[in-house]
């Protein structure tokens, strides 16, 4: 997703990375939506190959974002505050989409 994004920063009229994100973004939302329907040995499957990405245990180990977590953990509402900075929020997006952090 990071990549068709970064395109898009370069070339935005482009079709092609147009419906490469939304493809992506597609296929996100389906692995989350099926994960009420995982079982608990496939849910630990899928946390264990996102902790296998360097990227993932980047951003679990990042000070900041660890405090974001438990904020959010312990007061849902501070969701909405913490995700208006970018940086974060792009953050959150990686942890959810890996299926480490579930929403809803």
């Amino acid at each position: 997703m990071a990549t068709y994004e970064e395109g898009l920063k370069h070339d935005p009229e482009s079709q092609e990375l147009k419906d490469g994100l939304r493809r992506c973004v597609m296929a996100i939302n389906a692995q989350n939506s099926g994960a009420e329907q995982m079982t608990e040995e496939e849910r630990q499957q899928r946390q264990e190959r996102a902790m296998a990405d360097p990227e993932i245990q980047s951003i679990l180990t990042d000070p900041v974002m660890r405090n974001v977590l438990r904020d959010m953990q312990e007061d849902p509402s501070s969701a909405q505050r913490h995700l208006r900075d970018p940086g974060i929020a792009a953050k959150f997006e990686k942890l959810v989409a890996s299926g480490i952090v579930q929403v809803g």
